[in-house]
């Protein structure tokens, strides 16, 4: 949905969304004062007033539960993120441990898996892909550990230790890209865009006397539920937008172990 505002600059967006907002809320609030003058529409305010704030307060509970759950499955995938990168540290130093035939060959594989993700797999998840570049240095990652013969037991513990750990930062890759593939149902956003148009609509029917004044309000309140609507969908995909998960843990970590020591 919208994916090509996807390489737009922010503010791009933004000044978009205003002028969404605006124009919409001055032509319908035009419309509604021709057709009915203020003072007929002030005739009804006690069912307006009343039904506008049952429609608001159903809505704002929505769009509330909608922004709260959009932003812990951000702060997951954010959280994820960042552990991925330091099971990434952990099996870095553990292979300093194991047999020296196989302790290069595992850090050279640590860091194209690193730099892979990097360069190919974050690029991807702008768009919702996962990369296969990455996916294959991980299985090569896998084969390297298998590949180690331990021969003593500090090495075998060592061995299994690092397994865990890349057991685990497999799963939490998993839970990275699922975060990338995950996105609100179309039946959320159908409420969301009818609940804001419903709410915008009962702010054209109150008859406020001076017609600049209803547009800044009627027009603010259109702004303000467009914005929200906009923080929800850049959180959709936490990739994307502003604000958006960088690969910092993996940077980090290339920073730190530019190359095989």
């Amino acid at each position: 949905m919208l994916d090509f505002m996807q390489d737009w600059p922010p503010g791009l967006t933004v000044l978009l969304i205003v002028v969404i907002a605006v124009v919409p809320a001055a032509l319908g609030l035009w419309l509604v004062r021709r057709l009915c003058p203020p003072a007929d529409l002030r005739r009804g305010h006690d069912v307006v007033g009343f039904t506008f704030n049952v429609v608001g307060v159903i809505y704002a509970v929505l769009l509330g539960f909608a922004l709260s759950n959009i932003w812990g499955q951000y702060s997951q995938a954010d959280e994820a993120t960042q552990m991925e990168g330091v099971r990434l540290h952990t099996l870095y130093r553990s292979s300093f441990s194991l047999p020296a035939p196989n302790q290069m060959l595992l850090r050279a594989a640590l860091t194209a898996y690193a730099r892979t993700v990097v360069d190919d797999e974050w690029p991807l998840l702008r768009r919702r892909h996962d990369s296969k570049l990455a996916q294959a240095a991980l299985t090569q990652l896998w084969k390297d550990y298998y590949a180690v013969e331990p021969v003593s037991e500090a090495q075998k513990l060592w061995l299994a230790e690092s397994i865990t750990t890349l057991n685990e930062m497999a799963r939490l890759r998993g839970l990275r890209l699922l975060a990338a593939e995950q996105s609100v149902s179309w039946v959320m956003w159908l409420l969301l865009v009818i609940g804001g148009v419903m709410t915008c609509a009962f702010m054209c029917a109150f008859g406020v006397e001076r017609y600049r004044a209803h547009l800044m309000m009627t027009a603010a309140v259109a702004g303000l539920i467009l914005l929200i609507l906009y923080v929800i969908y850049a959180l959709d995909n936490p990739f994307w937008g502003e604000p958006h998960i960088k690969p910092e843990a993996f940077l980090r970590f290339l920073q730190t172990h530019p190359t095989p020591e």
